[in-house]
């Protein structure tokens, strides 16, 4: 991955940026989704804001592992009414880690978050969110000039 500058990105209008590649549909992924779409998610998410520790970031997917672990041997019946409210649970936790003081997820995880589960609807979206999550955290990297960059555009 090459060194970027900087990158298109508001919580407003983040569909609109980069020539949509932040959008995903985890019902029909394409080829960019677990490469340019997961790269650009984990910039922002690591660079943006107060950005995200990795360690924070790994905990979350963990948590994704452990219920891919419940859904293994489901149907799709038993993962509607076992594994999927649990997995629509994770919204919940991460506002909750969002909105502590000093809080440990910046705005960008929240709202990749929020997109990503709210596409979950059955054992294939889920497992296709598990790999774009595990793409965004392969991705990750601190850049200063990426935090420069989003620090100066803030104070605009």
């Amino acid at each position: 991955m090459g060194e970027i500058k900087q990158i298109e990105w508001d919580i407003k209008n983040w569909k609109d940026k980069e020539n949509g590649d932040f959008v995903f549909n985890l019902s029909d992924i394409s080829e960019k989704t677990f490469d340019i779409t997961a790269q650009k998610w984990s910039l922002v998410i690591a660079n943006s804001d107060r950005g995200v520790e990795k360690n924070q970031l790994r905990n979350f997917y963990d948590k994704v592992l452990e219920l891919e672990e419940k859904a293994i041997n489901t149907d799709d019946n038993e993962f509607k009414t076992k594994v999927l409210p649990f997995i629509k649970m994770l919204n919940s936790k991460v506002v909750y880690a969002s909105n502590k003081q000093q809080g440990s997820v910046n705005r960008a995880f929240v709202i990749f978050m929020q997109e990503a589960l709210g596409q979950v609807h059955d054992k294939n979206s889920f497992a296709n969110f598990k790999y774009l999550f595990e793409a965004v955290v392969g991705f990750y990297q601190k850049d200063r000039n990426l935090q420069n960059y989003f620090r100066n555009k803030g104070r605009k």
